[in-house]
């Protein structure tokens, strides 16, 4: 069972994942969201069974963001967070089948009384398994006729390929007036996580969904063809003059980031700047070519006119990834030879760049994280100070406490004291 938590404050959403212990409730995983739109991604992407959002935030707030959810996933469950004990909000949340209703700050007991009622509620009502979240945007005939269009454009075929190419356009002819595809080929660089469990299929849905999402005011609808050796062709139709080149450009870009930041895989994305409305087999060789320029195995995006050598955007997107890493997983002893095994580097080298990237030795990183989030855990958590030792990656009190003085100046129960005095209770 997966529960998303969205704030726009980061720090109330991260407490809400980190002072809750979720699986001792029977939550698998917890993610967190900053806005209404990263929320319809994760949810796009992820099976989410409860969905915690604050009402007030800025662009979309909670109860639209749970209304849409609701029209796409009708067995999710909705537990709203408020500053207000407005009236208005709560019959709203009631009519869009909301579960509850909690008043900012929401006590640690509260949350997860609610939760817990929510997870019996799922139980009582016999929803575990819900109906499968992610629908096809086109058929397994349009991806079939790309997946063909792949082997053709590599093999010479320009007649073939330029009949499906009209073929396609008939198809989304009830649609548009006049059809156009935005063209991109994308290869996946590398797996983060060994033993890989994704395949084609999974890929093309999440390709699509994340497409769909980012040029959603467009109306576009997505196609994906594959040869998984040779990467993925992704063609976006659309009506022809509904998308300015910089909205595409930017649309990729966002695509990008979403899919390498999120997903277990990192990819190379090569995009055409402008739509086709008749096929052009020269166009899309130049697109297949740019594999080998100078982008060749290396993640990022490579425009037609690309000149940049993205040798560095890579490693500080590595490094960042090593941070994030470091972060979700300080109660490990992550050493500086996992990471860089991790990320394919020479760890003395890893060591270099990581300094060059952050302003810290790796060890040094690692400490200020921990005792980062071990003085949030003081100042918002009740748990114990071994407690916390413990979840910062420290076995020994003693040394976590000496450790922590000589970060802070102070030891961690004179920390907690002078910033939360009596309102802290043992």
């Amino acid at each position: 069972m997966n529960l998303l938590i969205v704030d726009d404050q980061k720090l109330i959403a991260d407490n809400l994942r980190t002072i809750i212990d979720w699986t001792k409730m029977g939550i698998s995983r917890v993610f967190t969201a900053y806005s209404a739109r990263e929320a319809r991604l994760v949810m796009r992407n992820f099976e989410i069974d409860i969905l915690i959002t604050d009402i007030e935030m800025p662009e979309e707030d909670g109860l639209a963001l749970f209304s849409w959810a609701k029209e796409n996933y009708p067995d999710l469950i909705g537990i709203f967070l408020t500053s207000h004990a407005d009236f208005e909000y709560a019959k709203t949340a009631i009519q869009l089948q909301g579960f509850d209703y909690i008043l900012q700050p929401a006590p640690k007991e509260e949350v997860c009384r609610v939760v817990e009622k929510a997870i019996v509620h799922m139980e009582y009502t016999n929803k575990i398994h819900k109906i499968e979240k992610h629908s096809r945007l086109m058929s397994d005939q349009l991806n079939w006729v790309l997946d063909l269009m792949v082997g053709n454009i590599l093999e010479g075929r320009v007649e073939e390929n330029s009949e499906m190419f009209t073929h396609l356009q008939q198809y989304f002819s009830m649609d548009y007036t006049r059809c156009v595809f935005w063209p991109l080929w994308i290869q996946i660089r590398h797996f983060k996580k060994a033993g890989n469990t994704w395949d084609g299929t999974l890929i093309r849905m999440v390709f699509c969904n994340v497409l769909d999402e980012i040029f959603s005011s467009q109306k576009v609808k997505v196609c994906v063809g594959t040869d998984r050796k040779l990467g993925y062709l992704i063609f976006v139709a659309g009506e022809q003059g509904c998308m300015e080149t910089f909205m595409w450009e930017e649309g990729i870009k966002a695509f990008a980031d979403f899919i390498n930041k999120y997903m277990d895989f990192t990819i190379s994305v090569y995009p055409e700047k402008e739509p086709m409305e008749v096929y052009k087999n020269n166009r899309m060789m130049a697109m297949w070519n740019r594999r080998g320029g100078a982008g060749a195995g290396k993640m990022g995006i490579f425009w037609e006119d690309s000149e940049q050598d993205p040798e560095q955007a890579d490693m500080k997107e590595r490094i960042h990834q090593a941070g994030e890493y470091i972060r979700e997983h300080l109660n490990q002893n992550v050493t500086r030879a996992q990471m860089a095994e991790m990320l394919h580097l020479n760890e003395e080298y890893f060591s270099r760049v990581f300094k060059k990237y952050t302003g810290y030795t790796f060890k040094d990183f690692q400490t200020m994280e921990r005792m980062n989030q071990a003085k949030r855990l003081l100042e918002h958590s009740r748990f114990s100070i071994s407690i916390i030792a413990s979840k910062v990656g420290y076995d020994n009190f003693s040394y976590f406490s000496r450790a922590f003085k000589k970060v802070t100046g102070e030891l961690p129960q004179e920390y907690r004291k002078a910033r939360i005095g009596e309102k802290y209770k043992p």
